[in-house]
């Protein structure tokens, strides 16, 4: 029998995931790229329960924890960068680094388990975030003692998948505590910079960093130019945003995405991060529309 589900207590919740594994593996070999992440992601739980924290979970390749305050989460995020950093350099003298997101509020307890808006919240959260960095709510940032001022950054407000208005957002910038070196190899993440090619028909278009953004509808002047009459004249961009692509909603209509493996949902005056490959569609389902946008993320 399972457990049932506790009435929701407030606490702190932090994703942790680590940067660049999916490469390793393939430069390095499976051996040796296990052995580095895992090494990892034990030093990452020890710095969580330094800080008086709980790991709820391992997700691929990170972790889930909870913390009373919310100042044990920023505590652990600096704690998991500075442990990641002094860690013993793998092949090719190379070093993961990690992008996190925290946020505190009400969750509901099952088992070991939490569950509600505020863990979706704190994941969406350590997508968005650097290398490097975590980020938190404005909410969540007023909880946090005086001494966090020097080492938190405001960044615009954001519509998040799933929050219907913008989110003021706050950038804890780890790296400030320390020198952090993402990966000691120069070339590592070099080689692999984010890059994200979209296909509409007979047209392809390639984000980098030297073109981190696109824009997409009806309007002639858009980057990728729909015709399709549910589209509205700006209804999304793509912006690069440390190593990640986000996709972001502007229409009446929505955007409908699908991820590979994934179900298709819709994004609405919302932004989601582009992962792994998979298509969208402006207005109506990918399935009935007569312009799909592909996209492949490298």
């Amino acid at each position: 029998m399972s457990d049932s589900p506790h009435p929701a207590r407030e606490c702190a919740v932090l994703f942790a995931d680590l940067v660049g594994s999916t490469q390793l593996y393939q430069r390095v070999g499976d051996t040796s790229a296990f052995e580095l992440v895992d090494r990892s992601i034990r030093a990452m739980r020890i710095a969580v329960e330094t800080k008086r924290g709980r790991v709820v979970k391992h997700t691929g390749d990170g972790l889930m924890a909870v913390f009373n305050e919310a100042d044990n989460a920023a505590d652990a995020a600096l704690a998991i960068h500075q442990t990641l950093k002094d860690l013993p350099t793998g092949p090719e003298q190379q070093r993961l680094a990690v992008r996190m997101g925290f946020q505190y509020g009400g969750v509901v307890l099952s088992g070991t388990d939490v569950f509600g808006d505020t863990v979706n919240f704190a994941a969406r959260l350590a997508e968005l975030a650097s290398p490097g960095k975590a980020i938190t709510s404005a909410d969540t940032a007023k909880r946090l003692g005086p001494e966090w001022r020097s080492v938190l950054h405001p960044l615009p407000p954001r519509v998040i998948r799933g929050v219907t208005r913008p989110v003021e957002l706050f950038e804890l910038m780890c790296e400030a505590v320390g020198e952090l070196t993402i990966v000691q190899s120069d070339h590592f993440l070099l080689d692999t910079e984010p890059e994200l090619r979209l296909y509409l028909d007979s047209t392809s278009l390639v984000l980098n960093s030297m073109r981190p953004s696109a824009r997409i509808g009806r309007d002639p002047a858009a980057d990728l130019v729909v015709g399709d009459t549910q589209s509205s004249r700006r209804h999304a961009e793509i912006e690069l945003r440390g190593d990640k692509f986000v996709l972001i909603d502007r229409s009446s209509n929505g955007t409908f995405v699908q991820i590979e493996g994934e179900r298709e949902f819709l994004l609405s005056r919302e932004e989601v991060v582009l992962r792994g490959r998979g298509q969208f569609a402006l207005g109506r389902s990918c399935s009935s529309s007569p312009q799909v946008v592909n996209f492949v993320c490298i």
